[in-house]
């Protein structure tokens, strides 16, 4: 004869009279869909298993950045760019004007004790290493997993590994995972080994084309992906010697200044001329120059925040990002005038961290 208690227990399934060996062993229910399905339309429910934090409940949010079955609209997932056939790009608006929500992020706090990551094939050992920890963590594992959705993003069929590492190096999806057995802080619980160049803003790497070092940002990713074509214009390199260098601009722009649309003023120093930005990228074999949209700024700019904020979560100290804001506020203070900061931004950034200054890239 069943107590009330143990009739109870039974009926709800619960795991609480269950040793550790027993949820190992705990046949699992998977989760699989898109960041549409997942972290979009259906991002409501999402949260709700997140927070109920079963241990049976595996979940995998395979990120496209987009609606790829149904005409490819954009989802939260997409970066501000859009890039997708039923984006918007014109003279009035240069696509999607949101900021991307990373989901993986957002279960990292408000949602209980799930064990999340944010991993993909670019790093197969760390996916797979993921996925094993996940499956014998005692709650809710989910898993954001960038893919590449060839059609919609332009790239060609043997390209998903490529594209995955360069959308992870290029900080566009950061690889980290999120475990709550390692403690009860952000610098114990959450890993963000994986990442190339992880105290610094961007990977820092050399042309091989050139050997000179240039710093590898979400932009010379968009340069591999037909998607986001409309805010790459290719350009001769005395074309480009007229324009301001990436590089260059990022140090003038904060988020701040995006969100206070001061980009659009061309008397403050955040000013971000449409197509008056360069990139140089290495392509057959040469150096091919380009200069990139407004919003293509803008979203270096996102990036480099959501990266910074996930740095801090982790514990990892911004060198860049600390230098900017001295930089900044010595320009303010009168101690860099407007015309040298204009000029050399980049350079007087690159003598701060003690290192070369970069390539016009």
């Amino acid at each position: 004869m069943l107590t009330e208690e143990e009739y109870y227990q039974f009926a709800h399934f619960t795991d609480a009279l269950m040793t550790d060996q027993e949820i190992v062993e705990l046949p699992k229910v998977w989760v699989v869909g898109g960041d549409g399905g997942i972290g979009d339309i259906g991002y409501q429910n999402t949260s709700k298993v997140m927070l109920q934090n079963r241990p049976n409940v595996k979940v995998l949010m395979l990120d496209t950045q987009v609606y790829s079955n149904t005409g490819g609209q954009n989802s939260d997932s997409t970066p501000m760019l859009g890039g997708n056939d039923m984006n918007v790009f014109g003279s009035a608006t240069q696509g999607k004007s949101t900021e991307k929500k990373t989901v993986a992020e957002t279960f990292l706090a408000g949602h209980g004790s799930p064990f999340v990551a944010q991993v993909s094939m670019a790093n197969a050992p760390k996916l797979y290493r993921a996925i094993l920890d996940g499956l014998e963590y005692r709650g809710t594992m989910f898993l954001q997993c960038f893919t590449t959705c060839q059609p919609e993003h332009g790239v060609a069929d043997d390209m998903a590994l490529f594209q995955a590492q360069r959308v992870r190096d290029s900080r566009g999806a950061p690889e980290f995972v999120f475990d709550p057995r390692k403690g009860e802080s952000y610098q114990e619980a959450l890993d963000i080994k994986g990442n190339p160049s992880i105290d610094l803003d961007w990977y820092e790497t050399k042309s091989k084309v050139t050997n000179e070092p240039y710093r590898y940002t979400v932009a010379h990713w968009c340069v591999t992906e037909a998607r986001f074509r409309n805010h790459l214009k290719k350009i001769k390199p005395e074309q480009a010697a007229k324009l301001i260098s990436l590089d260059n601009m990022l140090v003038r722009v904060t988020q701040q200044d995006v969100v206070y649309r001061r980009y659009l003023s061309p008397e403050h120093r955040s000013f971000i001329p449409d197509f008056g930005v360069t990139i140089a990228f290495d392509q057959d074999g040469k150096s091919v120059y380009y200069a990139i949209s407004r919003q293509l700024v803008m979203f270096c700019v996102e990036r480099r925040k959501a990266w910074r904020l996930l740095q801090s979560k982790a514990g990892i100290v911004n060198r860049e990002y600390q230098a900017q804001k001295a930089i900044l506020a010595d320009l303010d203070a009168g101690n860099i005038s407007k015309d040298e900061f204009f000029a050399h931004a980049h350079e007087i950034m690159a003598e701060r961290l003690g290192k070369p200054v970069f390539a016009k890239a």
